[in-house]
């Protein structure tokens, strides 16, 4: 892996854990060379990772800031990543795993994973329906060597679950980026699509508590059935 993807981690896990806290100013860039043992340009960049993830921000005169926009609960948006979960109890969720297989990497997926090319990785297409009624097909790529003997069965239910309840992993935090696409053949067949028609994508990065990426996600909707809520805080 890349220097300055190692040192994006190691701070990510930082803030994290709450060894920056939120507003904090981050020390000073040259302070951080020393600290990581590399030069200005390795910094910078680990540190443009952390300012895209939405991490931290810099002040133009004033240094490099931990956000100090309080995030959402973590557990609370863990949780409800898993469907399983979110809908216990209220609706009946099922899982029909379209592929399951081990793969190389390759440069793009290396560089979301932050792993090495070439570096294998589990490939899962999952088609998820709430009360028989498609809902989502999931892209998943998890690293290999983070969850060495997944099982088919395990993704026929909740993923998340065994992640957190029998491998003791702290799923600490997810970014999400919203885009749509023209849909494909596997879009089109299970979530009712025409050819022309788009799905709404939300492509995840999960990160464990140690700063290390679980998982790279793609989960795609039907456009008319997607809704996106937040709220815009003024300060």
């Amino acid at each position: 892996m890349p220097k300055y993807k190692t040192i994006a981690d190691e701070i990510r896990a930082k803030i994290l854990n709450h060894e920056y806290e939120l507003g904090q100013k981050l020390p000073y860039e040259y302070v951080l060379c020393v600290t990581y043992h590399c030069n200005k340009e390795t910094m910078k960049k680990a540190l443009d990772i952390l300012v895209k993830e939405g991490y931290i921000i810099r002040r133009r005169g004033a240094g490099t800031f931990v956000k100090d926009t309080k995030p959402e609960n973590l557990s609370t948006r863990t949780n409800n990543r898993s469907l399983t979960i979110r809908y216990k109890g209220i609706k009946k969720v099922t899982t029909d795993v379209i592929t399951f297989e081990v793969i190389p990497c390759d440069a793009f997926l290396a560089d979301k994973l932050h792993i090495e090319e070439g570096d294998f990785v589990y490939h899962i297409i999952r088609n998820r329906s709430l009360d028989d009624v498609p809902y989502v097909v999931e892209i998943s790529y998890i690293p290999l060597a983070l969850i060495p003997n997944l099982k088919i069965d395990i993704l026929r239910h909740s993923l998340y679950e065994y992640v957190v309840s029998a491998l003791k992993l702290k799923v600490q935090s997810t970014s999400v980026v919203i885009t749509a696409d023209v849909s494909g053949d596997n879009e089109q067949q299970f979530l009712g699509l025409k050819a022309v028609e788009p799905y709404i994508q939300e492509a995840c990065i999960s990160y464990l508590s140690d700063g290390s990426v679980l998982e790279y996600t793609m989960d795609r909707f039907h456009y008319k059935s997607y809704e996106f809520k937040t709220n815009i805080i003024s300060q």
